[in-house]
């Protein structure tokens, strides 16, 4: 049985703003944790040709500028180069109606012929003004092809498409641009299909990918999707965080009251163990920020299901391995005709059967149970909720401790799974002991809450459904 690996780093987390006191960045400096995102997200464009600083630091790096007001010509040109469309803008002159355009022409004429953006008035683009949030929401809307977008009130939209556009109110930092157009890379451009990521890929106009190779995968930030949420109660963190984490966010910027941000955390990190499809969480903050951020590792079968939904555009080479074989077995012991005890049946014994209990540097993973073919209880836990889930069969894992040989308790974890309306828990570990030949049982195969209290024990979380009866065919 596995010991708990949540690293949640606590003591990091009260001690972070001493740690980075000594560091000159500009996170630091400023005590803002989304301006060290924003830093994070313009590093990332920069990288691959979508986004410029306006010079260089003293070490060499770009100087983002990140905590200056960004003008509309700012704006239009950082819009224009993310769509990879800055070469065609440059290429010739665009007629526009606008006298103030300046060094931004180009842009603004490129912008205006593809109705991406108007101007202020009839002869004036307004480029050297202030950009509103809003404003820049609905550009970026308009440039991925959701044109019917409600320029006085964006966010609904932005909301539907998955863009990360921060609180939504007031002027627009050019902070606030390099997140925005960081997120709207793993957002649909509509009516493709496609994320705009996998769309510039496709254009070959990123600068540092190989997107040569006939893999299947698109590498980069389609592979996350960023977050973040406003809150005011433990009820509503909890309530909030739980739909950021169902949409795979990470990381997943928390908005609290200003000086509240290690109460918060603390209270989050206390709830991390109801949180199953987490494998890793680290939680870091400043002090008196009015904000915290958690950035999240999921499970490998978890990624793989949020791949399948669509929340999340790519796979690794290690899971895409995994969904290969989970479909591969689920190809060979189901079919349509088998009713879900059947499934399910089926799914615990070939667990049983092809998996050996040992420790292995990926035994906690559904990997090391379904490709390696070793696993601890983690592992064969989550092999099982991922083929559940292949099969169309609701399952979750469950996590506490169980009695051993000796009758001690250790941190154990099992499933819970439906069958025809009811839940139950079927813990496959135990119904494979550690023997020198195979041995297939089903002692703990759909059982009730009653009959696995006798030597396992769980908090009762208000998600985890009951299992009142032993399964009766």
């Amino acid at each position: 049985m596995k010991k708990r690996l949540f690293s949640f780093l606590l003591a990091c987390l009260l001690s972070l703003t001493p740690l980075l006191a000594g560091q000159p960045t500009a996170a630091a400096a400023q005590s803002n944790p989304r301006l060290s995102y924003a830093n994070t997200c313009a590093r990332a464009l920069y990288e691959l040709g979508l986004f410029r600083g306006v010079g260089a630091q003293a070490d060499g790096s770009p100087d983002f500028a990140l905590e200056r007001s960004a003008t509309r010509g700012e704006s239009i040109t950082m819009l224009i180069r993310l769509l990879g469309k800055e070469e065609e803008a440059l290429s010739g002159k665009v007629s526009h109606p606008f006298t103030d355009t300046g060094w931004a022409d180009p842009y603004v004429g490129y912008a205006y012929q593809s109705g991406i953006s108007n101007g202020v008035s009839a002869t004036s683009f307004g480029t050297a003004s202030p950009i509103e949030l809003a404003q820049f929401v609905t550009l970026m809307l308009r440039a991925m092809g959701y044109t019917q977008v409600d320029w006085r009130n964006p966010f609904p939209l932005a909301d539907q498409v998955g863009l990360d556009y921060g609180t939504g109110t007031g002027s627009c930092l050019r902070s606030d641009l390099a997140i925005v157009c960081y997120s709207a890379l793993s957002c649909p451009v509509n009516g493709t299909g496609l994320t705009l990521y996998e769309t510039l890929a496709r254009a070959g106009v990123l600068e540092g990918q190989d997107t040569s190779a006939n893999t299947g995968l698109t590498p980069g930030p389609t592979t996350q999707r960023v977050s973040a949420i406003s809150v005011n109660s433990v009820e509503e963190l909890v309530e909030q965080f739980t739909a950021a984490m169902n949409g795979r966010s990470t990381p997943i910027t928390v908005y609290v009251p200003a000086g509240q941000e290690k109460a918060y955390a603390t209270q989050l990190l206390g709830y991390m163990e109801r949180y199953q499809d987490i494998a890793r969480m680290e939680v870091s903050y400043f002090t008196n920020s009015g904000a915290f951020t958690a950035a999240i590792t999921y499970g490998d079968g978890v990624r793989v299901m949020s791949y399948l939904e669509g929340k999340t555009s790519a796979l690794s080479a290690r899971d895409q391995q995994l969904l290969d074989k989970a479909q591969a077995v689920c190809d060979q012991i189901l079919d349509s005709t088998m009713s879900q005890y059947d499934c399910v049946r089926a799914i615990h014994d070939y667990l049983v059967n092809n998996t050996t209990y040992r420790s292995t540097s990926t035994c906690y993973d559904a990997y090391g149970a379904l490709v390696d073919g070793y696993a601890v209880c983690d592992g064969y836990s989550k092999a099982f909720d991922l083929l559940c889930y292949l099969a169309g069969i609701d399952c979750l894992r469950i996590t506490g401790t169980a009695s051993n040989s000796l009758g001690s308790n250790q941190p154990h974890a099992w499933n819970k799974v439906c069958v025809d309306g009811q839940w139950y828990n079927v813990d496959v570990t135990w119904d494979d002991p550690i023997s020198s030949r195979p041995i297939l049982r089903h002692d703990y195969f759909l059982i009730s809450d009653s009959r696995l209290a006798q030597d396992h024990s769980w908090t009762k979380y208000p998600h985890w459904p009951d299992a009142p009866a032993n399964y009766a065919p």
